[in-house]
């Protein structure tokens, strides 16, 4: 009668252990999903405004064309546009990329399993 009890512990203790593990494999699913959708998502973005600075610096240089003649200068005031641009990104590189890039990564990495149950996208 003792041994019985002591192998159906141990059956309760593998269950246990098992399904503590499955629970780790599917939370690193969910993780790892969260943060490859991220990841594609900044890069289709980041194609698509690549795309629209082209498209809007072409443009600015054909408005500005007919003031000065000739497409040079408004080639040099579209170039240094990106260049005033891209000063301000570095500067405020923290507040604009990085800070926003680790919440959105600690709120996928930290979230507590409560917070799963209450979680909209889950359709509960």
């Amino acid at each position: 009668m003792e041994d019985n009890k002591y192998e159906k512990m141990a059956e309760d203790v593998k269950s246990y252990a098992q399904m503590r593990y499955d629970l780790l494999r599917l939370e690193l699913l969910e993780k790892g999903s969260r943060i490859i959708s991220l990841i594609v998502v900044i890069i289709i973005a980041v194609v698509l405004a690549l795309a629209a600075f082209g498209y809007f610096s072409f443009a600015l240089v054909v408005l500005l064309e007919p003031c000065f003649g000739s497409f040079i200068p408004p080639l040099c005031i579209v170039g240094g546009l990106f260049i005033l641009l891209l000063v301000l990104v570095v500067l405020f590189r923290n507040q604009l990329f990085l800070n926003p890039l680790i919440g959105m990564l600690s709120k996928i990495l930290f979230k507590n399993n409560t917070d799963i149950i209450k979680d909209n996208d889950y359709g509960i």
